[in-house]
């Protein structure tokens, strides 16, 4: 296995000082000491794009005690490239502070007491631009590259509906909720912009090789470039609806963690707030259609999981003791309507990197990254590019590009 190359080191200041001031405080006892440590990388190479990732193996004292505990420590790179110009503002790491310190203890305060225990996420220990987390693994959540099946987007949409629900109901008392408005659509894009332009060309071009499908090639062309305004006017918040929720903003598969118990998924939490933000709930539901759930799945169920999310969302804010109107589940429809060309966006660019497994994807690492470290550079557009013709060219990635260009076609989402 290999790991991303800017978590093969950890940086000087995670030493045993620094564990030590983070149990005092998550264990509430100034007495703390720390007297084995390791730390290792916390996640594979390709498993996220943003910040890097830390497992550490933590031995302490505590109250006369010994104690052993496994945490996951989140911050931003040192190394040069995309993930550390992506975060060089600070504005993710704010973002999800505010969501691990404020809102998120607000909505289970107001689950709990609706008597629903529902866990959404991991706790953190303190949230800063450096975050530090209980170790989901020892609980025995675990990441799994392929994307959901019914059961499992069922478990995620349960979840996603109780979380719009909580902030819907908190948005007056908690006005700082309405002030996220950094999504995929309006935060800046330089980084990636480039990146999902050539998605889009490449595509167009791949197009002109299946027979029955060069004419679309010309329609990509053309929205390559004019999709980003389409995507802005999504992202903004529309205030003639009164239809507005907390998205999570970046629902998809691995941004879940999955307990799995002979086989079979018994619980999914949801992970990295880090692009929540104040809007339509199309938004998520169309985001984690396409990136959480399986292509099965979603031609086959898709009706019936915005309905059981639809269910579970009017059902919490009945629990909550919501006085306001409740939307309809048309009125949930028109929203997604509305936010069609995000589906045009997403089947061009998202799709082909989540219906292919990394494994698959992603080029092998050479046969000494286990002691030095393996990162494919999605900085680097050229290579992106021939990362995603090697995916239009799998079968199963060609097939549901095939069932789903004529779909944006005839509803008018490959016109600007």
């Amino acid at each position: 296995m290999a790991f991303n190359k800017d978590e093969m080191h950890a940086p000087t200041w995670m030493d045993q000082t620094f564990f030590e001031r983070v149990l005092k405080h998550s264990e509430k006892d100034p007495a703390v000491t720390v007297s084995a440590l390791k730390i290792v990388p916390g996640s594979n190479a390709g498993d996220h794009y943003a910040s890097i990732i830390f497992r550490a193996a933590v031995s302490y004292q505590s109250r006369g005690k010994s104690h052993d505990a496994s945490l996951i420590v989140k911050t931003v790179p040192a190394e040069e490239g995309m993930k550390k110009e992506l975060l060089k503002n600070g504005m993710l790491f704010e973002t999800e502070t505010l969501m691990y310190s404020t809102v998120l203890p607000e909505m289970y305060r107001l689950m709990k007491a609706a008597g629903d225990e529902t866990e959404l996420g991991p706790s953190t220990s303190e949230p800063h631009w450096v975050m530090v987390f209980s170790d989901l693994s020892v609980r025995g959540y675990t990441v799994k590259s392929s994307q959901m099946d019914l059961t499992e987007a069922k478990m995620m949409y349960a979840k996603l509906g109780r979380w719009h629900a909580a902030s819907a109901y908190l948005a007056d008392s908690m006005p700082v909720l309405k002030t996220l408005d950094k999504g995929l659509g309006t935060m800046d894009l330089r980084e990636f912009k480039p990146m999902w332009t050539s998605f889009i060309i490449t595509l167009s071009k791949v197009c002109r090789t299946w027979p029955g499908f060069e004419s679309y090639g010309d329609k990509l062309e053309q929205i390559s470039e004019a999709i980003f305004d389409k995507l802005r006017i999504i992202y903004t918040l529309d205030e003639t609806t009164r239809y507005h929720v907390l998205n999570h903003g970046d629902l998809h598969s691995k941004n879940c963690m999955y307990k799995i118990v002979e086989g079979k998924t018994e619980d999914i939490l949801l992970l990295d707030y880090q692009i929540c933000m104040w809007g339509t709930p199309a938004i998520d539901l169309i985001y984690s259609m396409y990136n959480a759930v399986d292509y099965e799945t979603r031609n086959s169920h898709r009706d019936e999981l915005i309905k059981f999310y639809y269910d579970e969302y009017v059902a919490a804010l009945n629990r909550f003791g919501y006085l306001k109107k409740i939307p309809t589940l048309v009125d949930l429809h028109v929203e997604i309507t509305k936010c069609g060309h995000l589906e045009s966006f997403l089947i061009c660019t998202f799709l082909p990197m989540m219906m292919v497994m990394m494994e698959e994807g992603v080029p092998q690492p050479p046969p000494n990254a286990e002691d030095e470290g393996f990162e494919f550079d999605f900085g680097n557009e050229s290579k992106m590019t021939e990362l995603i013709k090697h995916n239009l060219r799998n079968p199963r990635c060609e097939e549901a590009m095939k069932k789903y260009l004529p779909m944006l076609l005839y509803k008018g989402l490959l016109d600007v």
